[in-house]
């Protein structure tokens, strides 16, 4: 996913929120060589996972100017769906992030393929998606009495199964709401190259090596329809 590498041209550096700031422009001073030029800086004001707003203008700064991005400091980023969408827009052949480490006092610059990076975090969405699941059923089974702080089993088993598939059913319909929000950017990106139609997204998804929330490599025209639909009823 990365590996060492010497910066030296022009670059535009993205700084993930405010208060990274000194941080950032400190590890910059010290990886950076007299052999590099800044174009432009942009820093996250609002910190959102679902959307990096100064991330996508720093993109777009990359493309007009020809300049590599560089993140100092990138920690648990490439673990966000947002930020790998936003830097799959970046221009060239083999498309990639510099970062900045720090090891034992050692400062040096690495970069990251944007492709990796994607494919690394649809897998890890996955992931998160099967510890989730684990977790409600674990909690489901049972409760901790707030008066008494006793671990206690709900209701008879008939009320217990009935509690268990409506908190089921709710942790079902979150988990698809979640998953909309976080592949519909790529989807809105697949639409604006052209493809418009139901399969034409399908097969550009299927190209993508994303799988379904069901964490199938199939894409089906009814599939992507389905998931239209409820990103019209979330107004994503």
């Amino acid at each position: 996913m990365r590996s060492n590498y010497s910066a030296i041209g022009k670059y535009v550096v993205y700084i993930k929120s405010t208060k990274d700031k000194s941080r950032a422009e400190a590890l910059l001073g010290r990886a950076l060589t007299g052999r590099s030029t800044i174009v432009d800086t942009f820093i996250e004001i609002e910190v959102r996972k679902d959307k990096k707003t100064e991330l996508e203008k720093a993109v777009k700064k990359c493309n007009a100017r020809a300049a590599k991005l560089i993140i100092p400091n990138i920690g648990h980023l490439p673990r966000s769906l947002a930020f790998c969408n936003a830097v799959m827009k970046l221009e060239g052949s083999d498309p990639y992030v510099c970062a900045i480490r720090e090891t034992d006092g050692h400062v040096a610059v690495y970069k990251y393929h944007a492709m990796q990076m994607f494919l690394q975090c649809v897998d890890q969405i996955e992931i998160n998606k099967k510890v989730a699941k684990k977790a409600i059923r674990k909690k489901m089974q049972t409760f901790i009495d707030p008066k008494t702080n006793k671990l206690w089993k709900a209701g008879n088993p008939s009320n217990l199964q009935s509690v268990a598939t409506i908190n089921a059913t709710k942790a079902r319909e979150q988990q698809a709401n979640d998953y909309c929000k976080e592949i519909m950017p790529v989807i809105r990106e697949i639409q604006r190259y052209g493809k418009v139609t139901l399969q034409g997204i399908a097969n550009a998804l299927m190209a993508r090596n994303i799988k379904t929330r069901r964490g199938k490599d199939e894409w089906t025209p009814m599939g992507v329809s389905n998931l239209l639909k409820k990103a019209s009823s979330l107004g994503v």
